[in-house]
């Protein structure tokens, strides 16, 4: 094994706490990685010469000293590196997958219908983001082809570069509480992400202004904002915590909290969750 190999699986194998030399050399020989201890406690001084160990003498309670070792703030950086590393493949894998499913299975085609649902003639759809991916392209094309005549108002910050030519498609500069169309003007506004907490209940006021009176509301979130996970987490929820956890830190929202605030502006709420999004619905305003 490479040293630089060896000292990833050591990151990896060191946790959040002091740990013994010996005890990862032991945890290496259950993963049969053979690894002599002299080159384990060469690499392991390594690591303390670049910075990304600490470690201390500790008097043994029956024997002579053992040295204790632990990451240090750079140690627990690139631990967190490769972790990040580590759920970027398996999204990117994850995400081609979910991409390539065909037209009955499609996630995309399942949000789109649920968004399209009892829209005739030709709607106005506002459809308002702080980011954009494919997955934002997939909606949108899936909305053209349940309502081919419609017109959609793609509303996001000035910043945002957005590379995506579709017929009766408009870029508006903007943001979620600040929305340049007229009062009463769209019968879907589609919100994908959300606001941050503080400026939610602003938000909401400026989506009803822009909804026509019989309009619908139609929130995607990711469903790692809505729900508190509990330990153990399934791999899935493991991954999906983490991966947001570095992109949009602080935005985390109780989804029972956003249901009751949509209930005291509209009449009909309800939640649905397709794969890991959550779609809230919201229609016939009071």
């Amino acid at each position: 094994m490479r040293a630089e190999d060896l000292k990833k699986v050591v990151l990896r194998m060191s946790g959040s706490g002091e740990f013994y030399g010996y005890k990862i050399h032991k945890q290496l020989a259950t993963k049969k990685i053979e690894v002599s201890t002299s080159r384990l406690y060469r690499t392991l001084a390594e690591m303390i010469r670049e910075g990304l160990l600490e470690s201390e003498w500790q008097k043994g309670q029956l024997g002579p000293r053992q040295r204790v070792y632990k990451l240090s703030d750079k140690g627990r950086k690139e631990r967190e590196k490769i972790l990040m590393d580590a759920i970027a493949t398996v999204h990117g894998f994850y995400s081609d997958y979910l991409l390539n499913l065909p037209a009955k299975n499609s996630v995309f085609n399942k949000i789109c219908r649920i968004l399209s649902d009892n829209l005739n003639g030709k709607p106005e759809i506002g459809y308002v983001t702080s980011g954009y991916s494919v997955m934002h392209e997939k909606i949108l094309r899936g909305l053209r082809n349940e309502i081919p005549e419609t017109n959609i108002y793609f509303v996001k910050p000035p910043s945002l570069s957005v590379d995506l030519d579709l017929e009766n498609l408009w870029f508006l500069n903007g943001s979620y509480d600040s929305i340049p169309l007229k009062q009463g003007y769209v019968d879907l506004l589609v919100i994908v992400g959300v606001p941050h907490e503080l400026s939610l209940e602003k938000s909401l006021k400026e989506w009803r202004r822009v909804l026509k009176h019989g309009g619908r509301l139609a929130i995607c979130v990711p469903t790692v904002f809505m729900h508190r996970y509990d330990d153990p987490l399934s791999i899935g929820s493991f991954i999906e915590k983490y991966e947001h956890k570095t992109q949009e830190e602080g935005q985390y929202l109780e989804a029972e909290e956003v249901k009751a605030l949509l209930r005291k502006s509209f009449h009909k709420v309800e939640e649905q969750q397709i794969v890991h999004i959550t779609v809230f619905l919201a229609s016939s305003q009071h």
